[in-house]
């Protein structure tokens, strides 16, 4: 192929600057031109004529040279005059990284050399693009799923459910940038799919409902919720401390281990026999006291004791569901939540184990709001056994069960929150925009991207734009797409402006006589 036929028809846009890179090239952009910033360009292979070079513009910026300190420029505007003359000298600089290029043998390549000065640089058509874009269709085990556009352009972007099954996807954003959005109607697109994949669900907030039209089955956490059999996690929930908690880990261990349920009238029962024969206290005034504070705490949070039943069994769910979302807004209690969240994962964990020579179970976890379940040291919510051992679950889960075709997707906006040992283990990322220095930092350090450049392009990034690169993703290297979005999050609680207007019309009601408040 000759330089001629490689780039015919392609709008030449500037030239290369001196001081180019095999990673970076800065290039003057022609007077008539636009240049955008996360838009692909292209560049001829200085050695290999004919090759295009895919390159993509990380900054955009003008340059004035009468606009310096110390020109002509800074003292006419001091008098509030402008050097017409000096606008003619100006001119805008764009800086791209070099992506690669396919070679002879159709292999992605990196850029062996640097542009030279003076090489001309091209606008690519969107039919130029389709080689370096589009999706070829690759043999083997992968499940490509379209999920949008590559920004841009008309070329849909696709991943690999397949990918992620066996590596993990982060998925990380500000708050509205579209990282639930994405999950979302990347389920509801997987729902037409054959076979279709299966999915698990953590939902905090209430947002995966409208899953339901597309199969989706929700389950309040609590019905998977484990029966207590630590008698350290009962005197924890409890509250209790010092002698009274002495006497609760003594009675709980005697009811468990001869066979008995925990109840909060056997639990109180037997603290009680405990205290009569035990020597926790010297003095009868000491244990009655204590037996107060027993019964008061059994009383105000003992409630769970007597509501613990057999938990569903989630490997029957999860095969009997296209996608299982596991309700956690139905209560705040964080200590049940972990817990269960800890015995989900393991329990699917260990079935896909046993599984392995069998071939047949899979599915994809989807964990939002990662922090609160895997949270890095120093950004634990409250310190409890359950929270070490959902976090514990997390780092099991994500270290081994890509293995057994059990995938994670770890969602967070808040990056800097999540432990880094999970980030790191997740071989495909999806980014939506990200402003926070310590965010970025967590990406840049724990994803295999890790370019600074990630800093120049995220911040930008507009509602339900992302940045996807990893295996799951069909390109070698980095994209950002425009998401399909048919589906939104919804919440479990009414926007605030629902309930002032509530709150507004019993204020109204209260200023009547009683006898017509109720009308």
């Amino acid at each position: 192929m000759k330089v001629t036929d490689s780039m015919e028809g392609l709008k030449p846009i500037g030239y290369a600057l001196s001081g180019c890179t095999h990673e970076i090239l800065s290039f003057v952009v022609m007077e008539d031109a636009q240049v955008k910033v996360n838009y692909f360009y292209f560049i001829n292979h200085p050695l290999k004529h004919g090759t295009p070079v895919l390159t993509r513009t990380f900054r955009v910026q003008p340059y004035n040279p009468e606009m310096i300190a110390g020109r002509i420029g800074p003292l006419a505007g001091k008098k509030g005059r402008r050097a017409d003359y000096g606008k003619r000298l100006e001119y805008t600089i764009a800086f791209a990284e070099i992506l690669g290029y396919y070679d002879e043998k159709g292999k992605w390549r990196m850029m062996e050399v640097a542009p030279s000065p003076w090489d001309c640089v091209y606008e690519p058509s969107e039919e130029a693009l389709q080689r370096f874009l589009a999706y070829r269709g690759e043999a083997g085990g992968s499940v490509m799923l379209e999920i949008g556009k590559i920004r841009g352009t008309n070329i849909p972007a696709y991943i690999d459910l397949n990918a992620i099954a066996r590596g993990h996807m982060f998925v990380a954003g500000m708050t509205r940038s579209g990282k639930s959005s994405f999950v979302i109607n990347m389920v509801a697109k997987a729902s037409n799919l054959k076979p279709k994949p299966h999915f698990v669900i953590f939902d905090r907030r209430g947002e995966y409902s409208g899953l339901v039209k597309y199969g989706a089955k929700i389950i309040p956490y609590t019905r998977f919720t484990p029966i207590i059999t630590d008698p350290k996690t009962i005197a924890e929930k409890l509250g209790l401390k010092s002698k009274e908690r002495e006497a609760v880990l003594e009675a709980a261990r005697a009811i468990l281990d001869g066979g008995g349920r925990l109840t909060a009238k056997n639990l109180i029962s037997k603290v009680r026999e405990v205290l009569e024969r035990g020597i926790l206290f010297k003095t009868d005034e000491a244990k009655n006291r204590c037996i107060r504070n027993v019964e008061w705490a059994v009383e105000s949070k003992g409630g769970f004791l007597d509501q613990q039943s057999e938990p569903l069994d989630i490997v029957e769910e999860v095969n009997g569901s296209f996608a299982l979302i596991v309700d956690f807004s139905v209560d705040t209690d964080i200590e049940a939540q972990h817990r269960t969240a800890s015995h989900i994962l393991n329990q699917i964990r260990n079935h896909a184990i046993k599984r392995k020579d069998h071939g047949d179970f899979a599915c994809i976890i989807v964990v939002e709001e990662a922090q609160y379940f895997s949270p890095e040291k120093g950004a634990e919510i409250k310190e409890s056994n359950a929270q070490s051992e959902a976090k514990a679950s997390m780092i099991e889960a994500i270290s081994q069960a890509g293995g057994y075709n059990v995938g994670l997707i770890v969602v967070t906006q808040r990056p800097a929150y999540v432990l880094k040992s999970c980030i790191s283990q997740c071989n495909s990322v999806a980014c939506f925009r990200l402003r926070s220095g310590n965010d970025q930092d967590a990406i840049l350090e724990y994803t295999e991207y890790g370019s600074e450049r990630l800093r120049d392009y995220l911040p930008g990034l507009a509602d339900h734009e992302a940045m996807l690169w990893g295996l799951a993703v069909p390109t070698p290297f980095p994209i950002i797409i425009e998401v399909d979005v048919e589906e939104y999050p919804r919440k479990a609680a009414a926007f605030a402006k629902s309930a002032w207007e509530k709150m507004e019309t019993k204020d109204k009601k209260s200023d009547l006589p009683i006898y017509l408040q109720d009308s």
